[in-house]
Protein backbone atom coordinates (compact mmCIF):
# COMPACT_ATOMS: atom_id res chain seq x y z
CA UNK A 1 0.00 0.00 0.00
CA UNK A 2 2.83 2.39 0.93
CA UNK A 3 4.50 1.73 -2.44
CA UNK A 4 1.23 2.47 -4.27
CA UNK A 5 0.81 5.75 -2.39
CA UNK A 6 4.38 6.78 -3.28
CA UNK A 7 3.85 5.89 -6.96
CA UNK A 8 0.57 7.82 -7.03
CA UNK A 9 2.26 10.86 -5.46
CA UNK A 10 5.05 10.75 -8.06
CA UNK A 11 2.55 10.43 -10.91
CA UNK A 12 0.43 13.29 -9.55
CA UNK A 13 3.49 15.49 -9.24
CA UNK A 14 4.55 14.66 -12.79
CA UNK A 15 1.09 15.48 -14.24
CA UNK A 16 0.93 18.73 -12.26
CA UNK A 17 4.34 19.77 -13.55
CA UNK A 18 3.30 18.94 -17.13
CA UNK A 19 0.14 21.00 -16.74
CA UNK A 20 2.13 23.95 -15.42
CA UNK A 21 4.62 23.66 -18.26
CA UNK A 22 1.79 23.60 -20.85
CA UNK A 23 0.19 26.68 -19.28
CA UNK A 24 3.57 28.42 -19.16
CA UNK A 25 4.21 27.60 -22.82
CA UNK A 26 0.76 28.90 -23.74
CA UNK A 27 1.39 32.14 -21.87
CA UNK A 28 4.83 32.52 -23.44
CA UNK A 29 3.54 32.05 -26.98
CA UNK A 30 3.66 35.23 -28.99
CA UNK A 31 0.36 36.76 -30.06
CA UNK A 32 2.09 38.78 -32.79
CA UNK A 33 1.41 37.34 -36.22
CA UNK A 34 2.44 37.97 -39.80
CA UNK A 35 1.08 36.90 -43.17
CA UNK A 36 3.34 34.92 -45.50
CA UNK A 37 2.86 34.11 -49.18
CA UNK A 38 4.18 30.58 -49.51
CA UNK A 39 3.08 29.71 -53.04
CA UNK A 40 0.65 30.54 -55.83
CA UNK A 41 -1.47 28.61 -58.30
CA UNK A 42 -2.95 29.54 -61.66
CA UNK A 43 -6.47 28.56 -62.69
CA UNK A 44 -7.11 28.57 -66.43
CA UNK A 45 -10.23 30.71 -66.28
CA UNK A 46 -11.24 34.36 -66.67
CA UNK A 47 -14.51 36.06 -65.84
CA UNK A 48 -16.22 38.52 -63.56
CA UNK A 49 -15.92 36.71 -60.25
CA UNK A 50 -18.57 37.59 -57.67
CA UNK A 51 -18.45 34.75 -55.11
CA UNK A 52 -15.54 32.62 -53.92
CA UNK A 53 -15.07 29.89 -51.33
CA UNK A 54 -12.65 27.14 -50.34
CA UNK A 55 -13.11 23.96 -48.32
CA UNK A 56 -11.67 20.44 -48.13
CA UNK A 57 -8.87 21.20 -50.64
CA UNK A 58 -11.20 22.62 -53.31
CA UNK A 59 -11.85 26.19 -54.37
CA UNK A 60 -15.07 27.52 -55.90
CA UNK A 61 -15.84 30.65 -57.87
CA UNK A 62 -19.02 32.08 -59.36
CA UNK A 63 -18.70 33.97 -62.65
CA UNK A 64 -21.62 36.36 -63.21
CA UNK A 65 -20.63 37.06 -66.82
CA UNK A 66 -21.46 33.54 -68.00
CA UNK A 67 -23.54 32.39 -65.00
CA UNK A 68 -21.00 29.65 -64.31
CA UNK A 69 -19.51 27.96 -61.25
CA UNK A 70 -15.95 26.59 -61.37
CA UNK A 71 -14.38 24.11 -58.96
CA UNK A 72 -10.58 23.75 -58.80
CA UNK A 73 -8.02 21.89 -56.72
CA UNK A 74 -4.88 23.04 -54.89
CA UNK A 75 -2.78 22.56 -58.03
CA UNK A 76 -5.01 24.94 -60.00
CA UNK A 77 -6.63 22.19 -62.06
CA UNK A 78 -10.30 22.73 -62.92
CA UNK A 79 -12.14 19.60 -61.76
CA UNK A 80 -15.67 20.77 -62.61
CA UNK A 81 -17.26 23.65 -64.48
CA UNK A 82 -20.94 24.25 -65.14
CA UNK A 83 -22.80 27.01 -66.96
CA UNK A 84 -26.46 27.45 -66.06
CA UNK A 85 -29.48 28.98 -67.80
CA UNK A 86 -30.99 32.07 -66.21
CA UNK A 87 -34.55 31.11 -67.14
CA UNK A 88 -36.64 27.96 -66.92
CA UNK A 89 -36.97 25.12 -64.40
CA UNK A 90 -33.19 24.58 -64.13
CA UNK A 91 -32.28 28.26 -63.96
CA UNK A 92 -29.66 29.56 -61.55
CA UNK A 93 -30.35 33.13 -60.48
CA UNK A 94 -27.90 35.80 -59.35
CA UNK A 95 -26.15 34.24 -56.36
CA UNK A 96 -25.76 36.51 -53.36
CA UNK A 97 -23.73 34.14 -51.16
CA UNK A 98 -22.61 30.52 -51.16
CA UNK A 99 -21.41 27.93 -48.67
CA UNK A 100 -19.92 24.44 -48.92
CA UNK A 101 -21.08 21.43 -46.90
CA UNK A 102 -18.83 18.80 -45.32
CA UNK A 103 -19.81 16.56 -48.25
CA UNK A 104 -18.57 19.17 -50.78
CA UNK A 105 -22.07 20.16 -51.87
CA UNK A 106 -22.86 23.82 -52.49
CA UNK A 107 -25.77 25.86 -51.19
CA UNK A 108 -26.29 29.32 -52.66
CA UNK A 109 -28.74 32.05 -51.78
CA UNK A 110 -30.03 34.53 -54.35
CA UNK A 111 -31.67 37.93 -54.51
CA UNK A 112 -34.89 36.10 -55.33
CA UNK A 113 -36.81 33.61 -53.19
CA UNK A 114 -34.63 30.69 -54.34
CA UNK A 115 -31.89 28.75 -52.53
CA UNK A 116 -29.85 26.58 -54.93
CA UNK A 117 -28.42 23.18 -54.00
CA UNK A 118 -25.58 21.72 -56.11
CA UNK A 119 -23.85 18.33 -55.84
CA UNK A 120 -20.06 17.97 -55.60
CA UNK A 121 -19.85 17.98 -59.42
CA UNK A 122 -21.76 21.29 -59.54
CA UNK A 123 -24.94 19.77 -60.96
CA UNK A 124 -28.04 21.60 -59.77
CA UNK A 125 -29.86 19.08 -57.58
CA UNK A 126 -32.79 21.18 -56.44
CA UNK A 127 -34.05 24.66 -55.74
CA UNK A 128 -35.78 25.55 -52.51
CA UNK A 129 -38.28 28.38 -52.42
CA UNK A 130 -38.45 30.63 -49.41
CA UNK A 131 -42.02 31.15 -48.11
CA UNK A 132 -41.92 34.90 -48.83
CA UNK A 133 -40.27 37.27 -51.29
CA UNK A 134 -36.93 38.90 -50.60
CA UNK A 135 -36.87 42.68 -50.20
CA UNK A 136 -33.11 42.88 -50.79
CA UNK A 137 -32.12 44.82 -53.89
CA UNK A 138 -28.46 43.88 -53.98
CA UNK A 139 -25.39 43.25 -51.87
CA UNK A 140 -21.63 43.31 -51.74
CA UNK A 141 -19.26 41.06 -53.65
CA UNK A 142 -18.30 37.82 -51.91
CA UNK A 143 -20.61 38.36 -48.94
CA UNK A 144 -20.43 35.55 -46.39
CA UNK A 145 -24.00 35.30 -45.14
CA UNK A 146 -25.31 31.79 -45.73
CA UNK A 147 -24.29 28.81 -43.56
CA UNK A 148 -25.46 25.30 -42.74
CA UNK A 149 -26.49 24.38 -39.21
CA UNK A 150 -27.47 20.82 -38.50
CA UNK A 151 -30.03 19.99 -41.21
CA UNK A 152 -31.11 23.62 -41.80
CA UNK A 153 -29.89 26.65 -43.73
CA UNK A 154 -29.15 29.92 -41.94
CA UNK A 155 -29.15 32.95 -44.20
CA UNK A 156 -29.54 36.69 -44.59
CA UNK A 157 -32.88 37.00 -46.33
CA UNK A 158 -34.81 40.18 -45.44
CA UNK A 159 -38.45 40.48 -46.45
CA UNK A 160 -40.53 38.77 -43.77
CA UNK A 161 -43.95 40.45 -43.54
CA UNK A 162 -42.92 42.64 -46.47
CA UNK A 163 -40.44 44.59 -44.33
CA UNK A 164 -37.59 46.07 -46.37
CA UNK A 165 -34.01 46.23 -44.99
CA UNK A 166 -34.03 49.85 -46.18
CA UNK A 167 -36.72 50.68 -43.61
CA UNK A 168 -35.39 53.18 -41.04
CA UNK A 169 -33.93 51.33 -38.03
CA UNK A 170 -34.46 47.94 -39.66
CA UNK A 171 -31.42 46.47 -37.90
CA UNK A 172 -32.67 47.67 -34.54
CA UNK A 173 -36.32 46.72 -34.84
CA UNK A 174 -36.44 43.42 -36.75
CA UNK A 175 -34.84 39.95 -36.72
CA UNK A 176 -31.73 39.72 -38.88
CA UNK A 177 -31.60 36.13 -40.17
CA UNK A 178 -33.82 33.31 -41.37
CA UNK A 179 -33.44 29.63 -40.42
CA UNK A 180 -34.83 27.65 -43.34
CA UNK A 181 -35.87 23.99 -43.10
CA UNK A 182 -35.46 22.21 -46.48
CA UNK A 183 -37.68 19.32 -45.32
CA UNK A 184 -40.73 21.39 -44.43
CA UNK A 185 -39.95 24.40 -46.69
CA UNK A 186 -40.65 26.67 -43.71
CA UNK A 187 -38.49 29.36 -42.16
CA UNK A 188 -38.18 30.93 -38.71
CA UNK A 189 -36.78 34.36 -37.97
CA UNK A 190 -33.73 34.38 -35.76
CA UNK A 191 -31.30 36.75 -34.00
CA UNK A 192 -31.79 40.31 -32.86
CA UNK A 193 -29.13 42.97 -32.74
CA UNK A 194 -27.65 43.08 -29.20
CA UNK A 195 -27.63 46.14 -26.92
CA UNK A 196 -23.88 46.48 -27.47
CA UNK A 197 -24.32 47.43 -31.15
CA UNK A 198 -24.35 51.06 -32.27
CA UNK A 199 -27.36 50.17 -34.42
CA UNK A 200 -29.37 49.62 -31.25
CA UNK A 201 -30.01 53.36 -30.87
CA UNK A 202 -32.06 56.21 -32.32
CA UNK A 203 -29.16 57.39 -34.47
CA UNK A 204 -28.83 56.57 -38.17
CA UNK A 205 -25.75 55.03 -39.79
CA UNK A 206 -24.67 53.89 -43.22
CA UNK A 207 -26.33 50.65 -44.38
CA UNK A 208 -24.20 47.67 -43.31
CA UNK A 209 -23.60 44.28 -44.88
CA UNK A 210 -24.19 41.27 -42.64
CA UNK A 211 -21.32 38.79 -42.41
CA UNK A 212 -21.43 35.66 -40.28
CA UNK A 213 -19.94 32.24 -39.66
CA UNK A 214 -21.10 29.17 -37.75
CA UNK A 215 -18.91 26.91 -35.61
CA UNK A 216 -20.74 24.02 -33.95
CA UNK A 217 -23.81 25.52 -32.28
CA UNK A 218 -22.40 29.05 -32.19
CA UNK A 219 -23.01 31.93 -34.56
CA UNK A 220 -20.44 34.72 -35.03
CA UNK A 221 -22.10 37.73 -36.64
CA UNK A 222 -21.02 41.24 -37.61
CA UNK A 223 -22.50 44.32 -39.20
CA UNK A 224 -19.82 45.54 -41.59
CA UNK A 225 -19.43 49.07 -40.21
CA UNK A 226 -19.52 48.22 -36.50
CA UNK A 227 -16.11 46.89 -35.27
CA UNK A 228 -17.24 44.03 -33.07
CA UNK A 229 -18.25 40.39 -33.43
CA UNK A 230 -21.48 39.21 -31.80
CA UNK A 231 -21.67 35.66 -30.46
CA UNK A 232 -24.99 33.78 -30.33
CA UNK A 233 -26.11 30.30 -29.30
CA UNK A 234 -28.09 28.62 -32.08
CA UNK A 235 -28.98 25.79 -29.74
CA UNK A 236 -30.73 28.36 -27.53
CA UNK A 237 -32.78 29.80 -30.41
CA UNK A 238 -30.32 32.55 -31.26
CA UNK A 239 -29.66 33.79 -27.73
CA UNK A 240 -27.05 36.54 -27.63
CA UNK A 241 -24.06 35.56 -25.45
CA UNK A 242 -21.53 38.37 -25.81
CA UNK A 243 -20.00 40.95 -28.15
CA UNK A 244 -16.26 41.06 -28.78
CA UNK A 245 -14.79 44.38 -30.02
CA UNK A 246 -11.70 43.79 -32.14
CA UNK A 247 -10.32 47.31 -31.54
CA UNK A 248 -8.99 48.30 -34.98
CA UNK A 249 -6.66 51.29 -35.14
CA UNK A 250 -7.69 52.08 -38.72
CA UNK A 251 -11.48 52.02 -39.21
CA UNK A 252 -13.00 55.10 -40.87
CA UNK A 253 -16.68 55.51 -39.97
CA UNK A 254 -19.57 57.84 -40.71
CA UNK A 255 -20.72 59.25 -37.34
CA UNK A 256 -24.28 58.58 -36.21
CA UNK A 257 -26.81 61.06 -37.61
CA UNK A 258 -30.20 62.33 -36.47
CA UNK A 259 -31.62 61.66 -39.94
CA UNK A 260 -31.06 58.81 -42.43
CA UNK A 261 -27.56 58.75 -43.92
CA UNK A 262 -27.39 59.35 -47.67
CA UNK A 263 -24.73 58.25 -50.11
CA UNK A 264 -21.70 59.45 -48.14
CA UNK A 265 -19.42 56.41 -48.49
CA UNK A 266 -18.03 56.47 -52.01
CA UNK A 267 -18.79 60.16 -52.53
CA UNK A 268 -16.85 62.08 -49.88
CA UNK A 269 -15.02 59.23 -48.09
CA UNK A 270 -14.97 55.43 -48.05
CA UNK A 271 -16.30 53.76 -44.93
CA UNK A 272 -14.48 50.91 -43.22
CA UNK A 273 -15.94 47.45 -43.62
CA UNK A 274 -15.77 43.95 -42.18
CA UNK A 275 -15.18 41.73 -45.22
CA UNK A 276 -15.45 38.33 -43.58
CA UNK A 277 -15.43 36.31 -40.36
CA UNK A 278 -13.65 32.96 -40.24
CA UNK A 279 -14.18 30.76 -37.20
CA UNK A 280 -11.27 28.79 -35.72
CA UNK A 281 -10.90 26.07 -33.10
CA UNK A 282 -11.28 28.51 -30.21
CA UNK A 283 -12.15 31.89 -31.68
CA UNK A 284 -12.27 33.71 -34.99
CA UNK A 285 -10.29 35.67 -37.57
CA UNK A 286 -11.82 38.91 -38.82
CA UNK A 287 -10.91 40.32 -42.24
CA UNK A 288 -11.58 44.04 -42.61
CA UNK A 289 -10.84 47.18 -44.56
CA UNK A 290 -9.89 50.42 -42.80
CA UNK A 291 -11.64 52.61 -45.38
CA UNK A 292 -10.39 55.95 -46.75
CA UNK A 293 -10.59 59.20 -44.79
CA UNK A 294 -12.33 62.26 -46.24
CA UNK A 295 -9.16 64.30 -46.81
CA UNK A 296 -7.41 61.56 -48.82
CA UNK A 297 -10.58 60.68 -50.70
CA UNK A 298 -11.16 64.23 -51.91
CA UNK A 299 -7.49 65.06 -52.52
CA UNK A 300 -7.13 62.22 -55.03
CA UNK A 301 -10.70 62.56 -56.41
CA UNK A 302 -11.50 58.96 -55.59
CA UNK A 303 -15.19 59.47 -56.32
CA UNK A 304 -14.40 59.51 -60.06
CA UNK A 305 -14.74 56.13 -61.84
CA UNK A 306 -11.38 56.50 -63.57
CA UNK A 307 -9.74 56.60 -60.12
CA UNK A 308 -11.50 53.53 -58.69
CA UNK A 309 -8.45 51.32 -59.44
CA UNK A 310 -6.51 53.50 -56.95
CA UNK A 311 -8.66 52.35 -54.02
CA UNK A 312 -6.33 49.51 -52.89
CA UNK A 313 -3.48 52.02 -52.69
CA UNK A 314 -5.28 54.06 -50.01
CA UNK A 315 -7.66 51.53 -48.44
CA UNK A 316 -5.69 49.16 -46.25
CA UNK A 317 -6.92 45.67 -45.43
CA UNK A 318 -6.19 43.71 -42.28
CA UNK A 319 -6.64 40.41 -40.49
CA UNK A 320 -7.00 40.14 -36.73
CA UNK A 321 -7.10 36.94 -34.70
CA UNK A 322 -9.15 36.42 -31.54
CA UNK A 323 -8.57 33.36 -29.37
CA UNK A 324 -10.33 32.72 -26.08
CA UNK A 325 -7.05 31.78 -24.36
CA UNK A 326 -4.94 34.69 -25.61
CA UNK A 327 -7.29 37.49 -26.71
CA UNK A 328 -6.67 39.72 -29.70
CA UNK A 329 -3.61 39.62 -31.92
CA UNK A 330 -1.91 42.51 -33.66
CA UNK A 331 -3.33 43.99 -36.86
CA UNK A 332 -1.95 41.87 -39.70
CA UNK A 333 -1.63 43.92 -42.89
CA UNK A 334 -3.00 42.26 -46.03
CA UNK A 335 -1.09 43.40 -49.16
CA UNK A 336 -3.08 45.58 -51.60
CA UNK A 337 -2.52 43.12 -54.45
CA UNK A 338 -4.76 40.60 -52.66
CA UNK A 339 -8.35 41.07 -53.84
CA UNK A 340 -10.44 38.48 -51.96
CA UNK A 341 -9.81 35.81 -49.32
CA UNK A 342 -11.70 32.63 -50.16
CA UNK A 343 -11.85 31.11 -46.68
CA UNK A 344 -9.73 30.42 -43.60
CA UNK A 345 -10.48 26.95 -42.25
CA UNK A 346 -7.94 26.93 -39.40
CA UNK A 347 -5.37 29.24 -37.85
CA UNK A 348 -2.66 26.64 -38.60
CA UNK A 349 -3.74 25.71 -42.12
CA UNK A 350 -2.73 27.50 -45.35
CA UNK A 351 -5.50 29.36 -47.18
CA UNK A 352 -6.05 30.95 -50.57
CA UNK A 353 -6.72 34.46 -51.86
CA UNK A 354 -7.41 35.88 -55.32
CA UNK A 355 -4.71 38.16 -56.75
CA UNK A 356 -5.74 41.65 -57.86
CA UNK A 357 -4.33 41.78 -61.39
CA UNK A 358 -5.89 45.19 -62.04
CA UNK A 359 -3.97 46.71 -59.16
CA UNK A 360 -0.74 45.13 -60.41
CA UNK A 361 -1.43 46.40 -63.92
CA UNK A 362 -1.11 42.93 -65.38
CA UNK A 363 -3.39 41.38 -67.98
CA UNK A 364 -3.50 37.60 -67.79
CA UNK A 365 -5.58 34.92 -69.42
CA UNK A 366 -5.85 33.02 -66.14
CA UNK A 367 -6.62 33.68 -62.47
CA UNK A 368 -3.86 33.62 -59.85
CA UNK A 369 -4.50 32.54 -56.28
CA UNK A 370 -1.93 33.05 -53.53
CA UNK A 371 -1.39 30.32 -50.97
CA UNK A 372 -1.05 32.11 -47.62
CA UNK A 373 -0.05 31.14 -44.10
CA UNK A 374 -0.39 32.91 -40.75
CA UNK A 375 2.81 32.64 -38.67
CA UNK A 376 3.67 33.70 -35.15
CA UNK A 377 6.57 36.11 -34.90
Amino acid sequence: MRVNIILFSILLGFLTACGKNENRELKNQSNIWELEIIDSIQVDYLGRIWNLSFKNDYGYLKDITTNSIVKFDTSGNIVAKKTYPDQGPFAVFWISSLTVSDEDELFASSYREVIHHFDKDLNLIERFEMPFLSESRGGRKNAKNIQLWRDKILLWYPGRDGISPYTPHFYRDYPLLELFDPKTLTSDSLVRIPPSSKFNSDLFFGSPTLQFSVKGDYLYLALSNDPQIHLYSLEEKGKWLESIPFNPTDFQLIPGQDEPVGYVSGNTMYEASINGIFTTENGFIVYYSGGIDEETFQQFELNKPENFPLYPQYRKNYLKIYQTNSGLSNEIVVPPFIEEILNIESIDKPFYALRNDEYLGEERDYLTFYKLQLNRK
